[in-house]
């Protein structure tokens, strides 16, 4: 009977991880529907390091991908090398290993959760969760290396826990969690932090841990590398997206309060940069556990295929996470098990230092599996109360199997369809369409132009054309990005590769030049009204994204 049980749960996660897999690999390069620059960076530094072992600024495997200018964690892109040596350079090869690691995540979280709480129908009911959550199905099914920390901190977790009882997994912990500190910016504050909480909860069973040590000296030589790679270019995107660039609007505050007649040092006590400072980031922080976040509203952007306007869970899980917080007043948990609950409230403090819309799903990510967890104890919590209450098991199960395949149903309907909809100019559709079609015109013109408003269209082209990594690594030192001064390489006022040039367009752009045959391709907005089209790229809606025109 024992192992009748055994083989039918082993047959009811491998159902659970086919679901799973299924729903983050069909469709895979048409959905979520366009391609960001920042997928076609990775594919491409992927490729470049794979043909020469040097990224596409020439580096050598960098542990820091300077991209475009931004400093990129370099994990996604190394993790990509094997899929396109398989499947070639395309949206699919470097969308998958996301959406691979995204579905074995599912495995990682039942044998974490049957770890911690020594229940696997709780830890089935979990991967459940995970496998049908709208917000990391989301965040796998593109080239987004935010989401690669659901995938490594729960098994640097896992590990850890397995490694209370075996020395030479305990070592393993440590390399998975010195990985995920290459994964996203996120993962890099979080993951000590999570590491602790840990050390605090297990601290009695660590003192027989032989192995311990060695594993924190790993780690130590991890996050070493990762504070010099911080110092020498990783830092770049990080400093400036974050809060502490907004503060000085704290002396427009203060300006304000003294002319509606507050006296200069009242001014001064309640408008100062701490209180500016900690006003912002506690908006951001608390945003995160809001209903208009979890169940509502969702993501506030659609450019890492999220969708606005549904929440990142799902409605009746919102219930589940009420019965939790019941669960945790009344005093459930074990003390071992309380550094879930830490790691969910650490989790959005990277989210929260940076500046933007807020709802930063792609940031907030890394508190998903804790979520996930916390969601299916309290889910499981009030089925076994309800079960216990009324006896009819069999009754219930249906009710929540019938209320979470409901969910799923419209969820797979907002993203597959109202997606590409209505979002699909948000993840820079058309812009691989654009470099496909000016390919096959190559041989017609002798000079092609391209806005910058395709927003870093020199990593499309590379990426579309297969460009070889060589040239291009010769081609981007012409760029003289350190001599222009600027952040990003779309400021740069102007730079080439070939036969085409990147720029504004100005009205002198469509003005011909030595003869020369000259195509130009920008949006709508950039064009005047007595400029003839010669092709259109159109989004899925039908409404026309990028216009190319001949220079008079």
């Amino acid at each position: 009977m024992k192992q009748g049980s055994i083989l039918r749960r082993t047959w009811m996660l491998g159902g659970i991880f086919i679901l799973g897999l299924l729903v983050r690999v069909l469709f895979l390069s048409s959905h979520p529907s366009g391609f960001t620059p920042d997928e076609a960076s990775f594919g491409y530094d992927a490729y470049s390091i794979l043909k020469t072992g040097r990224d596409q600024w020439g580096n050598f495997l960098p542990i820091t991908l300077k991209s475009f200018g931004d400093g990129k964690m370099p994990l996604y892109a190394y993790l990509s090398i094997p899929s396109i040596l398989i499947f070639g350079l395309s949206e699919f090869a470097v969308r998958f290993p996301n959406a691979l690691l995204g579905s074995l995540a599912i495995v990682v979280l039942f044998f974490l959760t049957k770890e911690v709480f020594k229940n696997k129908k709780l830890a089935l009911f979990v991967s459940f969760l995970l496998a049908i959550s709208p917000w990391h199905i989301q965040m796998s099914r593109g080239a987004f290396e935010a989401n690669l920390t659901t995938f490594f901190l729960p098994l640097g977790a896992f590990l850890f826990l397995k490694g209370l009882r075996s020395s030479k997994l305990m070592i393993g912990s440590g390399m998975i969690f010195g990985l995920n500190l290459f994964s996203y910016h996120s993962g890099r504050l979080v993951t000590p932090l999570v590491i602790l909480g840990m050390l605090w909860c297990y601290r009695d069973k660590l003192k027989k841990q032989s192995n311990f040590v060695v594993s924190l000296i790993v780690f130590l030589m991890f996050l070493i590398v990762a504070g010099w790679s911080y110092l020498n270019g990783a830092g770049t995107r990080v400093a400036s997206s974050s809060i502490l660039q907004i503060i000085g609007n704290v002396g427009e505050h203060r300006y304000q309060a003294v002319m509606s007649g507050a006296p200069d040092m009242l001014a001064r006590l309640f408008n100062n940069k701490i209180t500016f400072f900690t006003h912002i980031f506690s908006q951001n922080y608390l945003s995160y556990f809001s209903t208009s976040f979890l169940l509502n509203q969702g993501a506030n952007e659609g450019t890492y295929g999220m969708v606005p306007g549904n929440g990142v869970i799902y409605l009746i899980e919102g219930l589940f996470l009420i019965v939790f917080l019941i669960y945790l007043v009344r005093g459930k948990l074990q003390r071992e098990q309380y550094w879930l609950v830490f790691w969910l409230i650490v989790a959005p403090i990277p989210a929260s230092l940076a500046v933007g819309p807020g709802h930063a799903a792609n940031r907030a990510v890394v508190m998903l599996p804790a979520l996930q967890i916390i969601l299916g104890l309290g889910g499981f919590y009030l089925y076994e109360e309800l079960v216990k209450k009324y006896h009819y098991r069999r009754k219930i199960q249906f009710f929540y199997i019938l209320i979470m395949i409901v969910s799923f149903v419209f969820f797979l309907e907002d993203y597959f369809i109202q997606q590409r909809a209505r979002f699909a100019n948000q993840m820079l559709y058309g812009a691989v369409d654009v470099m496909k079609y000016l390919q096959g015109q190559e041989n017609q013109y002798d000079e092609m132009i391209v806005s910058k408003g395709l927003s870093e269209p020199h990593i499309y082209l590379a990426f579309v054309q297969r460009y070889d990594p060589r040239e291009y690594q010769l081609a981007i030192q012409k760029w003289g990005f350190e001599e222009h001064g600027v952040t990003w390489v779309d400021q740069i006022p102007e730079y080439s590769l070939g036969k085409y040039t990147f720029k504004s367009l100005g009205r002198d752009v469509f003005e011909r030049k030595e003869n020369k045959k000259i195509l130009i391709v920008g949006r709508g907005d950039e064009y005047a009204n007595d400029f003839k089209t010669t092709h259109i790229v159109y989004y899925p809606n039908k409404k026309p994204a990028f216009w190319f025109v001949e220079a008079k």
